[in-house]
């Protein structure tokens, strides 16, 4: 396609896949697109052939678009020897509601100064990876269910690339949930990612001093084969995360030569260290929940506890006179903490430079914390309990 064209079915219901049009078609792609503007609606496209052996930015794939936009609305695409959909060479792709399912390769390929966006679509049971983003390709994926993948649910490589991952469910990938390597820009926030085979989540890089850190923030990886976490080389803002009830560690930081951030997370229940940290050149650990979890008063209580400074109470009510602000904090202390062990110990610093601050680390199956020779910790209003080895 080289014009701004709108291909669709007519019939079916709104957002879903038609069914009454199928396009198949061998060789190298069913659709390439340069078009500024064409869109494809309620389509089904079939790839059924190509050449195999052909790799990279030549290798088969049922819908290409390159130096152009495309949008793409409620279709199925697959390719039984290729992927399903690869943008190239500057293409720019807007994909809804698609189902990109049972390739030879990668649901999505996104390389050589491209965009893409998903959003609300499938990418799974492909043969390598759900998505794939690499030489300088941009990724934004919202939304999204990506499992079932042979391989990598979302793949990050080469530091010219570009991802934002956020509101998706990532599990059941044979090998990772989400994997960068050395990527120029990676955000991870608020999605599910659980029951993956291997690790949930590795951060590979980046390691220069200007380089952006990695943000994985406010996600829930869970039910992992290997460990939760796994951050090497590089920097990350690791906040506000659930991470529990993985096979190995909840989460490791393994040779980081810039900052690491750890704060405001939950890690409990995994199989091995609560959080394992192994020659990092500077460490904060802040403000975490590890081995236990804070299970808050309902709204309820919070209710009938302002009820208390109601006027009609009487000058004898001995919190009426507290501001809103004072009766919030002192109903959110008012939680209960519920125990979660990690199978090893809570907090594990090994030849490493760390700031370990106003953390809970509790219930711990051996050490609260674990500090070897060669260390640099610094504790500072910690509450360390209930640990079955030393404190």
């Amino acid at each position: 396609m080289t014009k701004a064209v709108t291909v669709r079915v007519i019939g079916g219901a709104s957002g879903e896949h038609a069914g009454q049009v199928t396009v198949a078609h061998s060789g190298d792609s069913v659709v390439v697109s340069s078009a500024k503007g064409a869109r494809l609606q309620g389509l089904r496209f079939i790839h059924s052939d190509g050449d195999a052996d052909l790799r990279g930015r030549n290798g088969p794939r049922c819908l290409e678009v390159y130096a152009g936009h495309l949008t793409v609305e409620s279709c199925f695409l697959t390719s039984r020897v290729g992927s399903a959909v690869m943008a190239a060479d500057g293409g720019s792709l807007m994909m809804r509601r698609c189902t990109l399912k049972g390739c030879g390769r990668c649901g999505l390929i996104c390389v050589l100064g491209s965009w893409a966006c998903c959003e609300s679509c499938e990418l799974s049971h492909n043969a390598l990876n759900g998505a794939d983003v690499q030489t300088g390709g941009c990724v934004v994926l919202r939304g999204n269910r990506v499992s079932n993948n042979l391989q990598t649910g979302v793949l990050v490589a080469d530091e010219r690339s570009f991802v934002h991952i956020e509101g998706n469910d990532i599990s059941d990938n044979m090998r990772r949930g989400v994997t960068a390597q050395k990527s120029g820009s990676f955000v991870l926030v608020s999605n599910r990612i659980y029951r993956n085979k291997n690790i949930g989540v590795i951060g590979i890089g980046p390691w220069e001093d200007e380089s952006e850190p990695l943000k994985i923030e406010g996600n829930l990886i869970s039910g992992n084969l290997s460990s939760g976490l796994w951050v090497q080389k590089g920097n990350a803002n690791v906040i506000n995360n659930v991470i529990t009830a993985n096979g190995e560690s909840g989460v490791v930081a393994f040779g980081c030569v810039l900052r690491l951030v750890f704060r405001d997370n939950v890690i409990y229940g995994n199989g091995r260290t609560g959080v394992s940290i192994h020659t990092a050149k500077e460490a904060i650990i802040q403000n975490n929940s590890i081995g236990t979890q804070h299970i808050s008063l309902p709204d309820a209580f919070h209710e009938a506890f302002l009820m208390g400074r109601h006027d009609r109470l009487g000058e004898q009510s001995l919190i009426r006179d507290l501001d809103e602000a004072v009766c919030f904090q002192i109903v959110r202390a008012c939680g209960q903490d519920r125990a979660g062990p990690n199978s090893g110990s809570g907090l594990e610093v090994q030849f490493s430079q760390a700031l370990v601050t106003d953390n809970v680390i509790a219930h711990s199956g051996e050490a609260g914390v674990l500090m070897t020779e060669g260390s640099e910790v610094e504790l500072r209003g910690n509450k360390i309990y209930g640990s079955a080895g030393a404190g």
